[in-house]
């Protein structure tokens, strides 16, 4: 078993070929966005913490031996109003000693006599980001801490991603919308293209249409035209080779058959019946090599040289009526022709070997004394049909079937048929598009076989 691998869709493929590029461009495009964005954003937070630190700096004094803090309530009031974060400082003086300010409140043990050192920490279960800054004062150093919880660092730090993302988000949808369109609007032609090849019929062996179809895909066109060409070429070579076949069959056929009849009226009576056993078995094998023929020159295979034409199918009736009458009156049967009109369009000749081959069926299986009609017409939906009908001994209805398949004969059935003529029925329907159903005939007994044709012509 040849194993089976699993179907690439073109469009999916080339979706997930982008979506990883745009994904990746999105990731960085976020981090990089961030950065430029976050970081003023909270070094604008940090100024204002430092800013603190230093007006608080500011209000250190030294009288003597003492360090004050010139912090009036009001002063202190205003540092911190926040109505968002919680706000804390401590002044503390050379020995560490709080001079003012929360005495929870620790500074960093760093260096920060140049400028305020930033730092995080965490304060009454509050995370917080304080400044330390160290004054030098003549009674030694003091330092000043300032600190905010991050409240509104994270609520900026949200609103932030938040005006990345959504619009990072739409833009690599809409990207992935218009990749979509695109790639769907340029697969456009191979799509009717496919749509195309999947409505033509399999005997349809014309070349496939170049309309719009993209360079890429020319050579896979040019190839699938290719092969239905050798097709076509395969096609035409075999019925060239039929025809020989038939030509050169039936000629010494017939020859033989002709030397056995003469040799039949030369010979003896006691022996002649040998003469005429072989004269039949002559003619059983021209009517099976003709059919065989008929068969070949109606399979799927054949198709390409098909040439079709409009006609009538009552004209066909008519004009083939009279090689059947010297037949029917030998065996004692009542043979007649109900020819409508019924225009359609296909092969002639074909046709006319269905036909042959429906009359010769009810011929060869209708006793003496029964009748034979065949027909021509409309039926209720307009469609072109035609018909045979017998009140022969029929086909059961479990077997009906299988009798349209090649070689297969009722058990029991009377005659010498070789179980081809309605297999190539069906060879012919099928080449036309048609239907063939088989029912009763119209007294009630025997067979109907009616073709059905569409309306237009070859499918």
């Amino acid at each position: 078993m040849t194993e089976q691998r699993p179907r690439v869709i073109l469009r999916r493929r080339l979706l997930g070929f982008l979506l990883v590029p745009l994904l990746t461009v999105f990731l960085l495009s976020m981090v990089i966005d961030y950065r430029i964005v976050f970081r003023p954003t909270m070094q604008s937070y940090d100024e204002a913490l430092i800013d603190n630190a230093f007006a608080l700096a500011s209000r250190i004094r030294t009288k003597g031996p003492d360090t004050i803090v010139d912090l009036p309530a009001a002063a202190e009031a205003v540092l911190r109003s926040n109505t968002v974060d919680i706000e804390f400082f401590a002044i503390r003086g050379p020995r560490g000693r709080l001079l003012s300010g929360d005495a929870d409140l620790h500074p960093t043990a760093v260096n920060a006599r140049i400028k305020p050192h930033l730092s995080e920490d965490v304060i009454r279960g509050y995370k917080v980001r304080k400044a330390t800054y160290q004054l030098d004062t003549t009674n030694g150093t003091v330092t000043v801490v300032v600190a905010a919880t991050t409240r509104k660092r994270e609520s900026a730090e949200s609103r932030i991603l938040a005006a990345m993302l959504l619009p990072n988000l739409t833009l690599i949808a809409l990207t992935l919308v218009l990749v979509y369109v695109g790639v769907r609007s340029g697969l456009a032609p191979l799509t009717l293209l496919s749509k195309d090849i999947a409505r033509r019929s399999p005997h349809d062996l014309s070349p496939l249409p170049k309309v719009d179809i993209p360079g890429e895909a020319e050579p896979l066109v040019q190839a699938m035209d290719s092969l239905i060409m050798d097709l076509r070429t395969a096609a035409l070579a075999q019925q060239a080779f039929l025809a020989n076949a038939a030509h050169q069959l039936k000629t010494p056929l017939a020859g033989l058959q002709t030397q056995l009849e003469l040799a039949a009226a030369e010979l003896p009576e006691q022996s002649r019946h040998r003469i005429l056993q072989l004269q039949e078995a002559t003619t059983r094998l021209g009517h099976m090599t003709h059919q065989l023929l008929a068969l070949a020159r109606s399979a799927p295979e054949a198709a390409a040289a098909i040439q079709t034409s409009p006609f009538d199918l009552s004209t066909l009736l008519e004009e083939n009526a009279s090689r059947w009458f010297d037949q029917a009156m030998a065996k004692g049967i009542d043979l007649g022709f109900e020819p409508e009109r019924a225009p359609t369009e296909g092969a002639p000749w074909l046709i006319r070997e269905l036909l042959a081959n429906l009359i010769d069926n009810a011929l060869q299986y209708t006793p003496s004394g029964g009748h034979v009609t065949a027909r021509s017409g409309l039926d209720e939906q307009g469609r072109p049909f035609l018909e045979v009908d017998d009140d022969g001994p029929g086909i059961p209805v479990h077997e009906r079937d299988k009798v349209l398949e090649r070689f297969y004969r009722p058990d029991g059935s009377p005659g010498t048929g070789t179980g081809l003529g309605l297999a190539i029925v069906k060879e012919v329907a099928d080449r036309h598009g048609g239907n063939v159903t088989l029912r009763e005939g119209s007294t009630g007994r025997g067979l109907a076989i009616r073709v059905t044709f569409p309306q237009g012509g070859l499918a």
